[in-house]
């Protein structure tokens, strides 16, 4: 199970680039970031652009969204930390974290799961 999680992570920090959503009391946000990974179980997001979001509470759910040609990436947890004085640097937890693969046979397209990491302290 750690093993897929480090397949996972490594591939998404390579990309470097994703969206980052949750939700707020102006519904539905959706930032750039960045990613490098964390600690344990964790990925630490640089919001770029110059709009901070709001995002003020640990234990928050975040979803952090990425695609890279064939390969998409979608990963759940909540914030764990917001850096001091810096509102534009977020440290998540993964509670999941999936992989997929788009294949094609003629005009048909699917997904494939690749990797699935599921954190079962958080489940």
């Amino acid at each position: 199970m750690e093993h897929q999680l480090d397949n996972i992570l490594q591939a998404a920090t390579s990309i470097q680039a994703g969206l980052l959503r949750f939700r707020n009391e102006k519904g539905q946000q959706t930032f750039q970031v960045k990613i490098a990974a964390g600690d344990d179980h964790s990925i630490h997001c640089v919001i770029s652009g110059d709009v901070l979001p709001k995002i003020r509470t640990k234990n928050k759910n975040i979803h952090l969204i990425q695609k890279h040609r064939d390969d998409y990436f979608f990963i759940s947890g909540y914030v764990d930390g917001v850096v001091k004085n810096n509102a534009r640097v977020l440290s998540i937890a993964i509670n999941k974290a999936s992989w997929f693969v788009r294949k094609r046979k003629g005009s048909v397209t699917w997904f494939s799961e690749k990797y699935t990491y599921q954190n079962e302290a958080a489940a």
